[in-house]
């Protein structure tokens, strides 16, 4: 077996669907994991890890209320665990390089989701709101658990690597019974070091 502690740049979509129009929110993100890689055969390997991941949004809005502009930050933050399960093909190119394709699900819980809003116009006052309760801003509740598909191609040299790749989100994360949905999916860019 082989460990890997890793960092990456984790970027997430959520796109919401209504029978009218469809919203698409971007989250810039940052992950570290750790995973653990195990041979089955000479070329194949499968990797079981954790990871800590953070997706982060910031927006500043201007409202004409009455005749005073109102302005107004929102400050969107959502943390996650996720379990990715890795079947990975290892191709060495030569005695310090490989290139390893994988594919595979994660498992991922929201562990907090929140939005804070600041008005900082004409007076300052400030409020925050649980992605995961049923009553506030339009988007939410969302559920905690999701399930995605995750392929990419992880390039190593000696015991430094790089892996780049896709995410998409299976189920979807509105609670709500109004015949909206919502999907989350991404990319990811990682560097890790294998011990």
């Amino acid at each position: 077996a082989q460990l890997n502690l890793h960092v990456g740049y984790t970027p997430e979509f959520i796109k919401t669907y209504t029978p009218t129009s469809d919203t698409t929110l971007f989250f810039h993100g940052l992950s570290i994991g750790l995973d653990w890689s195990f041979g089955l055969t000479d070329n194949l390997s499968l990797s079981v890890g954790a990871q800590y991941r953070m997706n982060m949004k910031e927006t500043s809005v201007h409202n004409l209320a009455d005749t005073i502009f109102v302005h107004e930050v929102y400050n969107d933050r959502q943390n996650l665990i996720d379990i990715p399960i890795l079947l990975k093909y290892n191709i060495p190119v030569s005695n310090t390089v490989t290139i390893s394709p994988f594919v595979g699900p994660i498992l991922s819980w929201g562990v907090k989701g929140t939005t804070t809003k600041s008005v900082t116009y004409p007076n300052n006052t400030q409020s925050q709101y649980n992605w995961y309760e049923s009553n506030g801003l339009t988007y939410r509740p969302n559920s905690r658990f999701n399930v995605y598909a995750k392929a990419g191609v992880e390039f190593s040299f000696k015991r430094f690597n790089l892996s780049i790749g896709g995410r998409y989100g299976f189920l979807d994360l509105n609670k709500r019974n109004t015949g909206t949905s919502k999907k989350a999916y991404g990319f990811f860019a990682s560097f890790g070091h294998s011990f």
